[in-house]
C-alpha cells in the first residue's frame, strides 16, 4: 500500500471552510482552557484580569485537559472569581492555597501568578510587556521572549533560581521549541472576537500568529501536507502557519481549534479508524485515509 501525494491547495480550502462551519469552535469551549478568561470577558471583566487568568490557564494547559480545567477551576472559586484581585496583593497570593498540578508544586504556580501580579503592577498590563518586544508586521517572537523574560526575573525575585516546575511553566519561546501553550496564550487574545477567541490586544496582528502544536494538530498537519517537517518545533510551526496562510493570509491560524479539536474528541484517529476516516470532511484530502493500491 502507497499513499497518495498532499492535496493541492484548492482542494484543501473549502474543507477546511467546512471544518470550520460543522466544528464551530465556540461549540467546544467547555472542553478547552478558553472557556476561562472567555467567561471573564464576556463578563466585562478588566482586560488586566482576562490577561491574567489567560496566562495562568494557559501554562497550566498540558497533560489531561479534564484535570488542568479541574485545576483552574478550583483556584478560581478558590478566590471567588477575583484573580486579579488576588495576584495583586502579593501577601494575600503568597499565602493562598494554590493547587499543585503534575510537575509543578503548589508553590511554584503560586510563584508564576505572583510574577504576573508583579508585572501587572509595573505595566498596568501584561501586553505593555509583550509589546516591548513585538515587531510588528515582522514577528510575534521578540514579543514573547519579552513577556517571558520579565515573567522570569519577577519569579526570581520572588522564590530564588527558578526550579524545574516553574522552568515548566514558563517554557522559554528563545530555545526553539513549539512553546504550544505560549501561542495559544496568544491566538486567545489577539485573534478577532469570533466568540472563542478575544481581540484583546488589536495591537498585535493576527497574521503574525503561529499555530499551537500539540499531537493532535501535528498529526493532521502531516496527513494533510502543512509540514514535510519531522519534529515538533518552532520552525514546524512556522511552516505549517505558513501553509494556513495560503487559504486566509490575514488570520491564518482561525483553524487550529477546529481541527485540534476533530483530534480531541476523537473525531480523527490518523487513519486506525477507517470508518471513522471515510465520513470526515477532510478524507479526500488526507494522507491517512487514503491508502490505494500500488
Amino acid at each position: 500500500m502507497t499513499t497518495r501525494p498532499a492535496a493541492k491547495s484548492a482542494d484543501l480550502k473549502p474543507l477546511l471552510e467546512k471544518v470550520l462551519t460543522d466544528f464551530p469552535p465556540v461549540a467546544r469551549t467547555n472542553a478547552d482552557p478558553i472557556q476561562f478568561p472567555r467567561w471573564y470577558f464576556e463578563q466585562g471583566r478588566a482586560p488586566a484580569e482576562i490577561e491574567s487568568v489567560a496566562l495562568f490557564s494557559a501554562m497550566l494547559a498540558y497533560g489531561s485537559a479534564a484535570q488542568f480545567i479541574k485545576k483552574i477551576e478550583q483556584t478560581l472559586n478558590a478566590c471567588e472569581w477575583r484573580f486579579l484581585d488576588l495576584i495583586l496583593d502579593q501577601t494575600r497570593a503568597a499565602n493562598f492555597a494554590w493547587p499543585a498540578y503534575r510537575l509543578s508544586t503548589g508553590s511554584e504556580i503560586g510563584i508564576l501568578a505572583r510574577a504576573a501580579g508583579k508585572l501587572i503592577t509595573r505595566h498596568k498590563s501584561l501586553k505593555t510587556v509583550f509589546l516591548k518586544g513585538y515587531r510588528p508586521n515582522t514577528s510575534i517572537k521578540e514579543g514573547l521572549i519579552s513577556l517571558h523574560q520579565a515573567l522570569c526575573h519577577e519569579a526570581e525575585k520572588i522564590g530564588g533560581p527558578l526550579a524545574r516546575g516553574t522552568r515548566h511553566l514558563l517554557p522559554d519561546p528563545a530555545a526553539g521549541g513549539c512553546v504550544k501553550r505560549w501561542h495559544m496564550f496568544l491566538r486567545w487574545l489577539v485573534r478577532p472576537d469570533d466568540g472563542v477567541d478575544m481581540n484583546l490586544w488589536p495591537e498585535v496582528s493576527p497574521a503574525l500568529l503561529l499555530i499551537p502544536l500539540d499531537r493532535h494538530i501535528s498529526r493532521i498537519a502531516r496527513n494533510l501536507g502543512l509540514t514535510t517537517r519531522g519534529s515538533d518545533d518552532w520552525k514546524t510551526a512556522e511552516e505549517i502557519s505558513a501553509s494556513l496562510a495560503r487559504f486566509c493570509p490575514q488570520d491564518p491560524i482561525k483553524y487550529d481549534f477546529s481541527l485540534c479539536h476533530l483530534g480531541i474528541a476523537g473525531e480523527c484517529t490518523h487513519g486506525k479508524d477507517q470508518q471513522l476516516c471515510r465520513r470526515c470532511l477532510l478524507a479526500s484530502v488526507c494522507q491517512a485515509a487514503r491508502p490505494v493500491k500500488n
